[in-house]
């Protein structure tokens, strides 16, 4: 079936950039192909999530199953039936390191039968996980961050909320920007690849640019403008609504999407938050002198307890590792000043 071919290389990234405008328009002018897409994009989401597979192993996957779905269907009506239940398969086998849900709320309005509808995906910490929107953008989420978007997101309206950090590969349209909300920030963008860092619990958001073009606003301050240049790194303090820009690599603000942390001279308070975060631990910092304390250091396929041992190292401090089997707690570090 060729419309069905189409709506399948449209949702894993595979159908040509000159075909694209073409089959959008069949999705949103046809409610049997609309419902499909929907379905069907749901379930990449799902797929992608999961760490247990590479993107060649998750596509592979997601296509031998296009095949079970409508090897021997000839109807448009049938096929929609077995990806229905195809979705819902999906979503009860994988192991999900994303939690995924769809929470209605009333709107008042005048004729009170209005409903705005969220979708939200969600990471615990100690995960991380990958989303394809459904302008096919693409979002990885990093440890204990939360994006929604409403039920009117849509080709002309493509707006999410954030909390957490997220790095965005943004499809382009021309004339209908994608726009980040971030605890007041707006990151307004046309098409680009940038890092958002907005856990609620921080004084700061940081929003670094790899390529392309984004433009910050404030939806409480009309004069807050700023358009950001590749290589920039914007700190905007949440508190005193004041922005901090300079140049930096930009590798190591994104470099955690592909299982890498990098540290570069940071201080050790936020190197706890973020260690935390990473590995699904608690922390607790015994002496404030320890927070005098830069580290510096790669981490990718390590344990807690080799990259704590490494910080007494380099950091000159002790850190006693609680494992908790008996209680099945989260793991514990206790850092103090050495003697």
């Amino acid at each position: 079936m060729k419309n069905f071919e189409d709506i399948i290389k449209l949702v894993t990234g595979n159908l040509p950039l000159e075909e694209k405008g073409k089959v959008i328009t069949e999705i949103n002018t046809q409610k049997e192909k609309k419902e499909i897409f929907k379905k069907l994009k749901i379930s990449w989401a799902f797929l992608s999530s999961t760490r247990k597979l590479n993107d060649y192993e998750i596509e592979n996957a997601y296509l031998k199953a296009r095949y079970r779905i409508s090897g021997k269907q000839r109807k448009l009506n049938t096929t929609l039936k077995i990806v229905l239940k195809y979705a819902a398969i999906i979503v009860f086998l994988i192991s999900l390191t994303t939690i995924y849900y769809t929470n209605k709320q009333q709107l008042n309005s005048a004729d009170n039968t209005k409903k705005v509808s969220y979708t939200s995906f969600i990471t615990e910490d100690g995960q991380r996980s990958k989303v394809v929107l459904p302008d096919s953008s693409i979002v990885w989420l990093n440890s204990g961050t939360t994006l929604s978007y409403p039920g009117s997101f849509s080709e002309q309206n493509r707006k999410v909320s954030l909390n957490g950090q997220a790095f965005f590969q943004v499809y382009h349209k021309e004339g209908d920007p994608f726009s980040v909300q971030a605890n007041g920030l707006i990151v307004k963008v046309l098409g680009t690849k940038f890092d958002v860092d907005a856990y609620p619990e921080n004084d700061e958001i940081a929003v670094v640019l790899e390529s392309g073009k984004v433009e910050l606003a404030h939806n409480e301050i009309e004069t807050f403008s700023y358009t950001m240049q590749p290589g920039e790194k914007a700190t905007y303090n949440v508190a005193d609504n004041a922005l901090t820009l300079n140049s930096t690599d930009t590798a190591i603000y994104s470099s955690w999407k592909n299982g890498k942390l990098i540290f570069r001279n940071e201080s050790m308070k936020n190197v706890v938050e973020k260690l935390k975060r990473w590995y699904n631990i608690d922390i607790e910092v015994a002496d404030e002198e320890v927070y005098n304390s830069i580290f510096s250091g790669t981490i990718q396929n390590e344990s807690y307890e080799e990259i704590f041992r490494y910080i007494e190292i380099v950091c000159g401090v002790h850190c006693k590792l609680i494992h908790n089997y008996e209680k099945e707690a989260k793991p514990e570090i206790i850092i103090s000043k050495k003697q």
